[in-house]
């Protein structure tokens, strides 16, 4: 990359990667690079409005949302999308609920903010309250099913129309989370499925690789 950066996000949109902000020693960035997966180079396209570090995103219909996160030091409930045709940010309705080191997973014409901590005074506490966004209205709603416990830093993942987290920090229990917890939106409902990591953890990177049901045979 052009910049050092730790505490950014990262995706993958029509053959190029796309690394968001974060934060490196000369503090918060607002910058934006775009890797051509065709041509192995790195180029700055548009910066987001504001330097934002631990915030959240997700592709949707073509674009990137950015939620939340922290500026200045300061925790945000800001929501941004990206037109990488057109390269400018707009900003959308901001979420209910200031929060960072979330995640932001898109289903089914959804946008849903699961997780993540904010600060009261010098406390991490908890976000408990899951979200939900419909790009289309640009409106956010409180889902009466909050997460089961405190989840900062978890891997997502989405499959079989159900959002998997995996492991995380838990501020109220200050412990890292060896388990992993299922939301079904159409059933609103929390799971904790059986077996655990090798390690408790935070931070980790979850994809869903679907494989296929048989292989081709070839002398």
């Amino acid at each position: 990359m052009q910049e050092r950066r730790a505490s950014f996000f990262a995706c993958c949109l029509d053959k190029h990667l796309y690394v968001i902000g974060g934060r490196n020693e000369t503090g918060y960035l607002s910058s934006v690079e775009s890797y051509n997966l065709e041509t192995n180079e790195w180029n700055y396209v548009s910066s987001l409005p504001q330097p934002l570090a631990a915030h959240a995103g997700a592709v949707h219909n073509g674009k990137i949302y950015i939620s939340g996160g922290v500026h200045n030091g300061e925790y945000v409930s800001w929501l941004y999308c990206y037109d990488p045709i057109m390269d400018v940010w707009a900003r959308k309705q901001d979420m209910n609920t200031k929060r960072a080191i979330h995640v932001l997973a898109g289903m089914n014409d959804r946008l849903y903010a699961i997780g993540g901590n904010h600060l009261k005074g010098f406390s991490h506490l908890d976000v408990m309250l899951v979200e939900c966004y419909d790009p289309k209205a640009d409106h956010w709603n409180i889902l009466h099913t909050p997460i089961l416990e405190g989840r900062s830093g978890p891997g997502c993942a989405v499959l079989d129309d159900s959002i998997f987290l995996v492991g995380g920090y838990s501020w109220s229990m200050g412990a890292y989370k060896s388990s992993t917890i299922c939301y079904s939106p159409e059933k609103a409902t929390w799971t904790e499925l059986e077996g655990d990591v090798a390690e408790p953890l935070a931070g980790p990177a979850c994809a869903t690789v679907i494989l296929p049901a048989c292989l081709p045979f070839n002398k």
